[in-house]
Parts: C-alpha cells; structure tokens; sequence
C-alpha cells in the first residue's frame, strides 16, 4: 500500500471513530510490560464514566477496539470504553504458572495482574470482567480462587468503581456453561468478595449463533459482535447499571 492510500485508510478509520463516540489513544503500559491498550482520550469536560474491560481476545475482537462488543456496549450506554483485552488470557491463563508469549506485545498477564498495571493509569466507573473461557484447563477451586482474588484487588484498587462479572460462555454454543455451572455460580456469588459485584451471563440469551461465529469457528464475526453487545447492554441496564445522562 503506498503512503497515500495509507494516509487515506487512516484518516477514513479515524473519522469513523470520532462519527461514533469513540475516539481511542494508543496507550503503552508504564511498566515496560509492553502491551498496549485502546484508552479513551482525556476531556477536561467529558461527564461520561469510563468503563474498564479486562478480558481476552472474545473481549477484545480480531479487529478495530471501536468495533469490539465491548466497546460497542459501551457507546450504547454512553460510557467511554477503555478495553484491556489479550488473546489468550484468563483469571489464570496468562499468569505466573501459564506465562506465554503473545506476538507484537510480549509476556502474557493475568486479569489480576492487569488489575496492578493498570492502577497506574486507569481511573475507572465500571469496571467489566470478562473471561474465564481460557481457564477451563485449570481446576475449578483454583480458578474459583483466581476469580475472587481478581475482585477482591479491583475493589481495593478502585473502591468506588462499580464491578461487573460475566459468566464464561462461547457464542457457538450459548448453552455451554464451560464447566462453570450453577453451583460453581452459587459459590462464587455467596462469597463476601462479590457482595457488591453484578454477575451477569449475556450470551446465555442467544441461539442459532452460526451465522455470527467468524471463519476460526470460535470468536464472533461483526454481526456476532453487535449482537454481543446488544446482550450485553440488556444485561447490565437489567442490573442496574444506567447510562450516562
């Protein structure tokens, strides 16, 4: 591609952002992790919460953080999205005893470890928790742990942030709970940790998701990602969660 159709895409990709409500600098972690993450672009005048999305590659999407389902939620509630998604990842996956490699970023990180890293720039409303589906290799005590451990820092690191916890599950196949059913639900939400946590299971609400799963056969495709979003929007405006006035 030549500088000037270059220049072209990215003007065209910007004015698409800004069109939306979503307008995103490219932040690089202070710590020297190395990962970088879309941050919404400081206003002195912006009223708006921000909501802070930790997740994975099914948080983040295989494309523009603009077009990911969080993201996307977070337009429809008037929120500004600042998304810390890596491909891979979990409240385990990703961490000290499953460390790995991720391409043009570096060393992988757990939720939890996110959580400390992004105490240094991350100021969030709503702060948004979704995986787990790249944990099922682990037991489920051991990720039940993980989980609480993962609320518990993002309370004391952000005190008065609201916290949102969703269930695990695959677009593929909505009914799958992963492992992580209802009893492993009922422990985790009767833990003092979550008093004060929603937990929220969007895609529960989905069927005949064929059409929206992408060519790999596992992460949703653009129309899987806007009907992510509208779940997920219905989700937490069930919650209690309002949008921005």
């Amino acid at each position: 591609m030549n500088r000037s159709r270059a220049s072209d895409l990215a003007a065209a990709i910007l004015a698409i952002a800004i069109v939306a409500g979503l307008v995103f600098a490219l932040h690089t972690d202070p710590t020297g992790h190395g990962d970088s993450t879309p941050k919404p672009l400081s206003n002195p005048e912006q009223t708006e919460p921000t909501a802070l999305f930790i997740g994975d590659s099914y948080t983040g999407a295989s494309m523009l953080a603009e077009m990911s389902y969080a993201c996307q939620a977070a337009l429809r509630m008037h929120w500004l999205c600042d998304l810390a998604a890596l491909p891979g990842t979990g409240y385990i996956s990703g961490g000290p005893a499953n460390r790995f490699h991720v391409a043009y970023i570096g060393d992988s990180t757990s939720f939890d470890e996110r959580v400390h890293r992004l105490a240094q720039r991350s100021a969030p409303n709503i702060i948004v928790l979704d995986g787990g589906r790249n944990d099922i290799f682990a037991p489920l005590d051991d990720v039940l742990e993980a989980m609480l451990g993962t609320v518990e820092d993002a309370h004391s690191t952000w005190p008065a942030a609201k916290i949102v916890f969703v269930r695990p599950r695959f677009l593929q196949r909505p009914g799958d709970d992963l492992g992580f059913d209802d009893d492993f639900l009922y422990r985790l939400k009767s833990d003092p940790a979550m008093a004060d946590v929603s937990v929220i299971d969007p895609l529960s609400s989905l069927d005949d998701a064929t059409a929206l799963v992408g060519k790999d056969g596992v992460h949703p495709n653009a129309d899987g990602n806007r009907r992510i979003a509208a779940a997920l929007v219905d989700s937490l405006t069930t919650h209690g969660l309002a949008t921005a006035r």
